[in-house]
């Protein structure tokens, strides 16, 4: 999985995009994939699986990086059509932060196991954090 930080008109389709999210959960990410289009401010089009869609979508660059820096990578063998392809076959999908977000829906996309390492690791830190508690409580 190579990062790259390459201008957005040369990503390939089907590369995963990821910016710091802000706001409260800036120690989290949000996930993107590069469409084949071009929106209207000149960059690529991604799609994205957010709680402001309600679903996967397709959202101009400028809106989904908004300025801020971002991350991308290219993470299996599948040719980009397939990826894209896979993408657009979930759009009618219901967001869910836990079980079907933004991770959930690249890594699906890619052929991959659709889970989130982000909300993994956010609920093993809120058991540890919980059992610490408890601990403390006794």
């Amino acid at each position: 999985m190579n990062s790259t930080r390459k201008s957005p008109r040369t990503l390939r389709p089907g590369t995963v995009v990821t910016v710091q999210m802000k706001g409260l959960f800036k120690i989290a990410h949000h996930f993107a994939l590069v469409t084949d289009k071009t929106g209207d401010d000149g960059l690529p089009v991604v799609v994205a699986n957010a709680i402001e869609t309600g679903g996967p979508a397709e959202v101009r660059w400028s809106d989904f990086v908004q300025g801020r820096e971002y991350r991308a990578f290219y993470p299996s063998a599948l040719p980009p059509q397939t990826v894209l392809y896979n993408a657009y076959a979930m759009f009618g999908t219901r967001y869910n932060l836990l079980r079907w977000n933004c991770e959930h829906f690249a890594n699906t996309a890619h052929g991959r196991p659709g889970r989130s390492d982000q909300v993994r690791g956010g609920l093993a830190l809120a058991a540890l954090m919980g059992g610490m508690l408890l601990a403390a409580a006794r």
